[in-house]
């Protein structure tokens, strides 16, 4: 039997797109990934088949990560990031078996068309929560299967996922990795004990944020910013909040820890392309950056911050 690895993103969308590639290779095993870690990853990766879903191509990466996925026997990638600057589909294709991409559609919904018919049809609602998670559920496909169910139970199920795993209970990779094993088998975010009330903390949780980044967040040009938010699963609400209290377009949360630095980048006007500007802004400083328009990631050098948000703002 074959040795299959799936290489996944650890939010919901990349959870609900690993639980149907799970469902479609039982046999595999299931480990998170991220744009940066994405190379060494896959040097460190044995198996005999690899299947990437909703991980984007970095542009500092890139071409190292296409030649070391040309180097592996088998690779199969879902994907929906807008790549980076320099690389063609057409690239990425010669370099794997199968490259599934399209821009504003989840990975989720990508991945479930392409094995729909080897699995089972209920592993729509797999689909469709990641979808949702990802702000994806206006695409035609998606729109057309919500008139199916009823949708509140969907968003239930969906928040529930979403805001559980923004908790220390469910925040860890082998957490991730149940919950993934959960829902391959048929079962619903839900169904997994502790998740609900979980989510219902984050919830809290979350407004007790908002309350202290209204004293904590400064803003600097068209950015509004916060420092070392404690809880990994609230930066993307702590940037958002940053943006929201200083009224900026563009709000950061930047995590500062040994020699590096994680900045998380909302944006409240969508005219900005964040992955484009953090790209540029993190290459500035010799960081890596990127991710989707509306959403982006840096990991930039320690001591660079104050010119990469330099360089953010000139972008704007």
């Amino acid at each position: 039997m074959p040795r299959i690895t799936i290489l996944t993103h650890a939010d919901c969308d990349g959870i609900c797109a690993g639980s149907i590639a799970l469902s479609m290779y039982s046999s595999a095993r299931v480990f998170f990934t991220k744009p940066v870690s994405l190379l060494n990853d896959l040097e460190n990766t044995t198996a005999d088949m690899i299947v990437i879903t909703d991980i984007a191509l970095n542009r500092r990466d890139a071409h190292n990560i296409m030649r070391e996925m040309e180097r592996k026997k088998s690779i199969l990638y879902f994907d929906h990031h807008p790549l980076p600057t320099g690389v063609s589909e057409a690239e990425v294709r010669s370099v794997v078996e199968k490259y599934v991409h399209k821009e504003n559609v989840s990975a989720s919904e990508l991945i479930y068309r392409e094995y729909s018919t080897e699995i089972p049809k209920e592993r729509i609602w797999n689909a469709i929560y990641g979808a949702i998670g990802d702000y994806s559920d206006n695409t035609p496909f998606v729109k057309e299967r919500l008139h199916n169910w009823d949708k509140i139970s969907l968003y239930f199920e969906v928040s529930a996922l979403i805001m559980g795993i923004k908790t220390e209970s469910f925040g860890s990779y082998d957490s991730k990795r149940r919950i993934v094993k959960t829902m391959a088998s048929g079962d619903n975010p839900t169904d997994i004990m502790g998740l609900v009330k979980a989510a219902s903390e984050a919830v809290n949780r979350e407004f007790d944020l908002y309350e202290m980044i209204k004293r904590m967040a400064k803003k600097t040009g068209k950015i509004g910013y916060v420092k070392q938010i404690h809880g990994f699963g609230f930066r993307g609400s702590s940037a958002l909040f940053a943006a929201t209290v200083t009224d900026a377009p563009i709000g950061i949360c930047i995590d500062i820890k040994n020699n590096k630095i994680d900045v998380t980048i909302r944006t409240r006007d969508y005219k900005y392309k964040l992955n484009k500007i953090a790209e540029k802004a993190a290459e500035s400083v010799n960081g890596s950056g990127g991710g989707l328009p509306s959403a982006a990631g840096a990991r930039i050098p320690k001591g660079t911050l104050d010119r990469f948000i330099k360089k953010m703002n000139s972008l704007l």
